[in-house]
């Protein structure tokens, strides 16, 4: 078989094939009800989680301004010439602190050791009682003469003692 012969058996072999029939191609989405219960409830979650995040977030928005309101006052703590008036405005910015978090009942009426004490009990130390805090409810009412020869690391202590509260007072109802 050569010549006319064999390109005819040829052809005839070519139109006897037929295409290749491909599958379908692989559906990507689950089949079962079990996958579509499992994405339903991950969604709910994952709303529900940050749902909750942006509560806390707004929730905690009196501390964010309290530690930017603090940081101002802290910048004016390291010279003598403007210590006395930061340690002056530091009880006020604690108190407008705890307003915002607590009831005015709650905090309004509280100064001097029971003051101190409410602020050591909203933080869950002694910082304020027996520490550098003290010096939170002397500022409020000594005369300037006595908050001059306030020291820089003794103020400075305070501050980091009222940054550490604002950020970590758990409240309690």
């Amino acid at each position: 078989m050569s010549g006319p012969e064999s390109a005819q058996a040829a052809q005839q072999a070519l139109e006897g094939l037929h295409d290749v029939v491909l599958p379908p191609p692989v559906s990507m989405t689950p089949q079962t009800a079990g996958w579509h219960v499992l994405f339903a409830v991950a969604g709910i979650l994952i709303i529900w989680a940050v749902a909750a995040q942006a509560r806390t977030f707004l929730r905690n928005r009196y501390r964010r301004e309290a530690l930017r309101e603090l940081a101002a006052l802290e910048a004016g703590a390291g010279d003598g010439a403007t210590r006395t008036a930061a340690l002056r405005a530091l009880p006020g910015l604690l108190r407008r602190t705890a307003l915002a978090a607590w009831p005015r009942e709650a905090v309004a009426p509280l100064s001097g050791d029971a003051w101190l004490a409410f602020l050591d009990r909203a933080y869950g130390s002694d910082g304020f009682g027996k520490g550098p805090g003290r010096l939170v409810a002397l500022a409020a009412y000594e005369p300037d003469a006595d908050l001059d020869a306030v020291g820089e690391p003794d103020a400075r202590a305070a501050f980091a003692l009222a940054r550490d509260w604002i950020r970590r007072h758990r409240v309690r109802p």
